[in-house]
């Protein structure tokens, strides 16, 4: 078990004379018997500091005078806890005390400690990644964003996995203490107190804080009076958020490129690096808030996603040109900082979404019933025998919905998900919403309009196969498993794969709408099976509703 350490506080305690003055005068008018003398050994055994918690120094007080045959309500308490610290009450004692808002976790055995405010936090994450680098060594510290959560981590090699590949080790985590909405609203400032800190005096470097202060546009007043459609984003979205970088060397076709790489620094910096072998002499210069290396002209974006059931929001932001520029600054001065060394072990990002099952998943409760009435099942039996209550309703409890696919055991569980209709499904007539989900999917199911001629229907059966072959490809090729850790491919080598699966529809007078479903795999015969484990793991599968264009023929 860990302790509280709380940021420091400059007042100096009561003399203990007066402490036991205060708490004898205030116990006294309530309970006659108490005495002075009472009063200076419940102080003495106590020893209450400044900076103590009076709620903590409450309940301490009550069961110190309980000792003395003094039994006190807890309001009185709060009022003489308050006195023994020097205020005048116990409302003057929780104004004067330091509003937390932030904790910080040290993943080694140590305490953890409570802060006001991000500025206070800044100078603690510099001390503690200084002592790692101090006991540790290494160049690289990566920040990832949760639900609810600032992380920072060490990349280590992965014990028994491919050469090349990665761990995270924990370092430090941060959490918000009480309201979450807008926590991450000061947090910028610190990470670039704490990069600087790194990168500037050539120790270390920061991955992962460049989407944090590109989500950081607004202030927390213009946020509170922008409308909620189009949703805005924010500094809490880093976690959904990823740099994209392009080559598009017509500056006068938007659009008219393709992708080089997604992600966070290192990783964008390290494609890049694999994209251009042929240039790698070649300098970096700012144009108009493109990177002209060679020949090629390469753009910045930001995009964000805002999860939704089916269809992500996406938010594609083109990085201005003072944004570029300072990403080119810090660019060059990583080079010097890991010795233009930019191998990365990533490849695709971690997103908060789809890192995980979902709280809740929509079922098809007609083909649900069915199969629980072959089981011989009611719904009110099945809850009875599980002993759980739940409604019947479409949207189910994560735990719940797998009780029941764990009872039935139906030889396709992903048949009980609920199909999404064309409303919850975004047309798509480029390839943003594809490139963004292509790397974080893990199988694709369509459905096909009816009046399809059977040559068509085989057409897209095999584009679709194709494109499904080239996820599973760069998922192993990310892992580590297809590709040679000192020659890999780069990313490029896939970025497009959406785009040439949407014009081969689009040739046959097709357009897709896509969103995304839960799919479950099976796990038996892949992994030990645990008590109370679940026989299935959690994935995702990229819907395509793929119907005639507008004026096609039909």
């Amino acid at each position: 078990m860990t302790a509280t350490v709380v940021a420091s506080v400059d007042a100096n305690p009561p003399s203990e004379q007066f402490q036991a003055v205060s708490l004898w005068t205030f116990v006294h008018l309530k309970t006659p018997r108490f005495t002075s003398e009472a009063a200076l050994d419940v102080v003495r055994h106590l020893m209450p500091t400044a900076d103590e918690d009076p709620k903590h120094l409450a309940k301490r007080l009550r069961k110190s005078l309980l000792e003395h045959g003094i039994a006190l309500k807890h309001v009185n308490s709060l009022d003489a806890a308050a006195r023994l610290l020097g205020h005048a009450d116990w409302h003057a004692a929780n104004r004067a005390q330091p509003k937390t808002t932030l904790k910080l976790t040290p993943m080694a055995d140590a305490a953890e400690e409570l802060f006001e405010d991000w500025r206070q936090l800044a100078p603690r994450l510099c001390a503690w990644c200084d002592a790692w680098l101090r006991g540790k060594g290494g160049k690289v510290f990566e920040v990832r964003f949760g639900p609810g959560y600032v992380m920072v981590s060490i990349p280590t090699p992965k014990e028994g996995g491919p050469a090349g590949s990665m761990d995270e080790l924990p370092l430090l985590m941060v959490n918000p203490v009480g309201d979450a909405e807008h926590w991450l609203q000061e947090a910028p400032a610190a990470f670039e107190t704490l990069r600087r800190h790194l990168e500037e005096s050539g120790q270390a470097v920061l991955d992962g804080v460049a989407v944090l202060q590109l989500c950081n546009r607004y202030s927390r007043e213009v946020l509170d009076r922008l409308p909620s459609i189009p949703q805005p984003v924010r500094p809490t979205d880093a976690g959904n958020s990823e740099l994209v970088l392009l080559r598009e060397d017509d500056e006068l076709m938007p659009g008219s490129g393709y992708e080089i790489a997604r992600g966070d620094e290192l990783t964008c910096w390290a494609q890049l690096h694999l994209a251009m072998k042929d240039h790698k002499s070649e300098g970096i210069s700012l144009d108009d808030g493109a990177w002209r290396i060679g020949g090629g002209r390469y753009v910045w974006q930001l995009s964000t996603i805002h999860p939704k059931d089916f269809v992500p929001g996406l938010v594609v932001t083109m990085l201005s040109e003072t944004d570029s520029e300072k990403l080119l600054r810090r660019y060059k001065l990583v080079q010097r900082v890991l010795s233009q060394n930019f191998k990365h072990h990533e490849v695709t990002k971690r997103l908060q979404y789809l890192s995980g099952p979902s709280d809740t998943y929509r079922v098809d409760l007609h083909k649900l019933l069915l199969a629980l009435n072959d089981a011989g099942l009611t719904w009110d039996g099945f809850c009875q025998e599980v002993e759980m209550q739940q409604a019947m309703v479409p949207e189910l409890p994560v735990g719940f919905a797998m009780t029941i696919i764990e009872r039935l055991k139906p030889k396709d569980p992903n048949l009980f998900f609920a199909l999404p209709s064309r409303a919850e499904l975004a047309r798509a007539d480029d390839d943003s919403l594809l490139q963004t989900l292509l790397s974080r999917i893990d199988i694709v199911r369509y459905r096909i309009v009816r009046g399809v001629s059977d040559e068509v229907k085989q057409t897209v059966r095999e584009a679709i196969d194709e494109f499904g072959t080239s996820i599973r490809m760069q998922a192993l090729t990310a892992a580590g498993q297809l590709s040679d850790p000192n020659d890999p491919l780069p990313y490029l080598v896939y970025a497009g794969d959406g785009e040439e699966l949407r014009l081969k529809l689009e040739s046959e007078g097709l357009v897709m709408y896509a969103g995304v479903m839960p799919h479950l795999f099976p796990t038996e015969g892949v992994f030990e099976k645990l008590p109370n484990m679940w026989s299935y793991a959690f994935g995702h599968s990229l819907f395509l509703d793929v119907d005639f264009a507008e004026g096609g023929a039909q």
